[in-house]
């Protein structure tokens, strides 16, 4: 499976919040994979069509930094920025209507 496995990064947004995540902190994962993920390796192809997954490359971690009102205690900033870009790519490539994303995913490491 790991000679055929593709995954595809969608290449929309830019940083802070997608395309970056935290590298030297106890949410580092987050950001190692992300990193990982658009610099390339065997398991990223250009081409959507050859994908079997899709990386949706934002940083949960980046979000509660510049987005999150941490006094407020509301995630609906959040919650919109992630289906605003869902509903970017969506409307782009149509491959999250092929099975309503089942084979998209994204990574979040987080403590609340």
């Amino acid at each position: 499976m790991e000679k055929v496995f593709k995954i595809y990064v969608y290449k929309e947004g830019e940083p802070p919040l997608v395309h970056d995540g935290p590298c030297r902190s106890i949410y580092s994962t987050e950001g190692r994979f992300i990193h990982e993920m658009d610099k390339g390796n065997r398991f990223i192809t250009k081409d959507p069509e050859e994908a079997h997954a899709f990386f949706l490359p934002f940083s949960i971690v980046k979000m509660v930094r510049f987005i999150y009102n941490r006094h407020r205690r509301d995630a609906g900033p959040i919650k919109r920025f992630v289906a605003d870009y869902i509903d970017v790519v969506s409307k782009k490539y149509g491959y999250w209507e092929r099975n309503l994303g089942a084979d998209h995913f994204m990574v979040s490491c987080h403590d609340w």
